[in-house]
């Protein structure tokens, strides 16, 4: 269409997409370094796993506090210092020779990112309505994708030269946001929104329960995400199969093809299922891919597998963004994706030490059987509920 072509085209919407690579580099671009850490700085792989944990655990926190500030002083005049304090906090990790003062910097890029993370999202549903909105935000999606199936492989092969060589790519922050600072438009306000409280809207009549229902669903698909993708596979990868960090990266990867020709699909998908049904169907194929993963002898099907487990990926993530996005009354967009953020984050703290506590005592293989498990029965429980 047209009017697709146009949308995409955009100015603004290249800098929101750009603004969307930035911030999914931050862990996709670091997870297969992990072994590479662990061995430069001879820790264990639970204080490797913290350069994660770090760097998510931030955003519980303070993108509630930033999106109810975006919602009185606008959108632009936060996101482009979030994408300057990334850039810098990141690539600054280059020249520290103390593993405490680096988990401090990823704490402040971690920050950035989650505000970052919250603003993409939350200026599409500002921008765009409709049918327009369900394409850009599944299309931000796909772009996540594509980076998130391109930072494993050029993290992992940097991680190969020297353990912080993949932090150098952080400055790609600062080169969005020199052009976002013309090109970025500020969406139109209404000058009373500005004074709205989240109070207003939490005591209002607009149901809480598909709100809540969708905050669960996002804590639990960052849960798994990041506590069995993106921290027990590659420890399983260089354990089991002996991977190097660019094998873990590029296996790693592979979710993200899935997951991009899903979510450009969700406008779609939509037409056939409700986006309830879509978020539980992702949940049932999050299951069966880890399933696998936990059970396969051969590289090959594991790398199947997850490819199974991006599907799932893109049924679930994307939507929960639209449906958030056509919930949210507009004077309250930011705040409502701020705690989506938040919660977002809560589950990516969570997911690698939860993950490599439990693999400890189960090991890798156990605790993605585990895993695996759990999200295909909350995914089939789910669907048969909202059929009942």
């Amino acid at each position: 269409m047209d009017w697709i072509r146009k949308i995409r085209n955009s100015p603004a919407t290249a800098v929101i997409f750009a603004s969307t690579l930035v911030a999914v580099m931050g862990v996709s671009l670091i997870s297969p370094a992990l072994p590479a850490v662990q061995e430069a700085w001879n820790i264990s792989e639970a204080q490797a796993s913290l350069l994660l944990s770090a760097f998510t655990l931030p955003g519980i926190f303070l993108t509630l506090p930033i999106g109810l500030l975006t919602d009185r002083i606008g959108r632009k005049p936060i996101l482009i210092p979030a994408l300057i304090v990334f850039g810098l906090s990141g690539s600054g990790i280059i020249f520290i020779s103390d593993f405490t003062l680096i988990l401090a910097l990823r704490a402040i890029q971690g920050a950035a990112s989650s505000t970052i993370a919250m603003l993409t999202v939350t200026l599409l549903g500002d921008l765009y309505s409709g049918e327009q909105r369900r394409v850009l935000i599944g299309t931000n999606a796909a772009i996540l994708a594509v980076g998130a199936a391109g930072y494993p492989l050029l993290g992992g092969a940097l991680a190969t030269l020297a353990w912080s060589a993949p932090f150098a790519c952080f400055l790609l922050g600062v080169l969005v946001a020199i052009p976002g600072i013309t090109l970025l438009e500020e969406p139109s306000r209404n000058e009373n929104n500005s004074n709205s409280s989240i109070r207003e809207f939490l005591t209002g009549p607009t149901p809480m329960t598909p709100f809540l229902t969708l905050y669960l669903a996002i804590f639990g698909i960052f849960v798994i995400l990041y506590g069995a993708q993106l921290t027990a596979v590659p420890f399983l990868l260089a354990n089991e199969y002996q991977l190097s960090s660019a094998g873990i990266g590029f296996v790693v990867g592979l979710p993200a093809v899935t997951m991009g020709m899903t979510a450009m699909q969700g406008d779609r998908v939509l037409r056939s299922l409700t986006s309830f049904q879509s978020i539980a169907l992702g949940f049932v194929s999050y299951g069966i891919g880890l399933v696998v993963v936990a059970i396969a002898e051969s590289i090959y099907v594991v790398a199947g597998a997850l490819l199974l487990f991006g599907l799932g990926q893109g049924l679930a993530e994307p939507i929960t963004d639209t449906a958030l996005n056509e919930r949210a009354p507009d004077k309250f967009r930011g705040s409502i994706m701020s705690i989506r953020t938040s919660v977002l984050r809560l589950g990516t703290t969570v997911g690698p030490p939860l993950t490599v506590g439990a693999a400890t005592v189960f090991g890798y293989r156990r605790t993605l059987l585990i895993s695996g498990t759990g999200a295909f029965v909350f995914g089939l429980v789910w669907l048969t509920v909202k059929r009942l």
